[in-house]
């Protein structure tokens, strides 16, 4: 039981990390970003790219985040921008990025998977009965370490108190003088970060390909419904509980309907308590 909920308890740091990004840039910009998942595939690559040049895994994990934070800005400068006063147009923008992201990396890389190794593959930490391998052990640590680093961002700086005034009212930020595209580009910047962050975490895990994030992302979009629209703790918490849902259904139930279980809980959400575990207004970056 504690080992299901250890496995568990990984899969909801890897949802968290994806659906804060989502959420973040919901709650700024009202974008269903589907591009997401283009942006973890590009910054899983560049992470493979470097470290199969034999760059040390650390240069080559930094390469790959500081990727994921570069495309993701790209996407907001080049489309996202242009259609903040159209948010009908959003889902569709959104959609076309996603396929173009996806169809560079199959171009530059095929559609291959490719194995990321990392210096602790080999590690497995054991506890009693209970063992959790290396990458797994990374993964939640990576998450912990972004989510508390971006708490301090959202709550201590005067960058992150200007994202929630945004946030909460975009015309009243505007006309206290808040830079308004400096918010977006760094709401995109911060959810490329967390991309990035996942693609290095979960990359090891499974394999390199351009679809390698579709799965994840739909999770995460799980998990956002789940945490409430634009609500940061609210998709932390979110992301736990699915994950240790879905490692509970696979575990007694069957592993190949791990993923149903997510949308059964989507389902139930939307009907009882529509505004999410933790209601916040939309729009709302806390």
């Amino acid at each position: 039981m504690i080992q299901v909920l250890v496995n568990g308890v990984f899969l909801g740091c890897l949802f968290a990390v994806v659906a804060v990004g989502l959420t973040l840039v919901y709650g700024v910009m009202e974008v269903p970003n589907f591009a997401h998942a283009g942006v973890i595939v590009l910054a899983a690559y560049t992470t493979w790219s470097v470290s199969h040049a034999g760059a040390p895994f650390v240069v080559a994990a930094l390469a790959g985040i500081a990727c994921g934070g570069l495309v993701s800005v790209l996407t907001e400068v080049v489309a996202y921008r242009w259609i903040i006063t159209k948010p009908a147009a959003a889902p569709a923008v959104a959609l076309g990025l996603l396929l173009i992201l996806q169809n560079v990396a199959l171009r530059l890389y095929g559609g291959e998977g490719r194995s990321l190794d990392t210096p602790y593959d080999t590690v497995l930490l054991k506890a009693g009965s209970v063992s959790l391998p290396g990458v797994k052990a990374a993964l939640i640590v990576l998450a912990v370490l972004s989510l508390a680093a971006l708490h301090l961002l959202l709550s201590r700086t005067s960058l992150g108190r200007a994202m929630r005034a945004v946030a909460q009212d975009r015309e009243a930020a505007a006309i206290l003088g808040i830079p308004m595209r400096r918010q977006y580009s760094l709401a995109f910047l911060i959810a490329g970060l967390l991309g990035g962050v996942a693609a290095v975490a979960y990359a090891p895990t499974f394999q390199v390909s351009p679809y390698m994030a579709d799965d994840v992302l739909l999770s995460a979009f799980v998990v956002v419904v789940l945490g409430g629209l634009g609500s940061v703790w609210g998709a932390v918490a979110g992301g736990l509980v699915l994950g240790v849902v879905e490692g509970l259904g696979a575990a007694y139930v069957s592993a190949a309907y791990q993923s149903a279980f997510g949308f059964l809980i989507l389902v139930l959400i939307l009907v009882l308590r529509p505004g999410g575990l933790r209601s916040t207004n939309a729009r709302r970056v806390a």
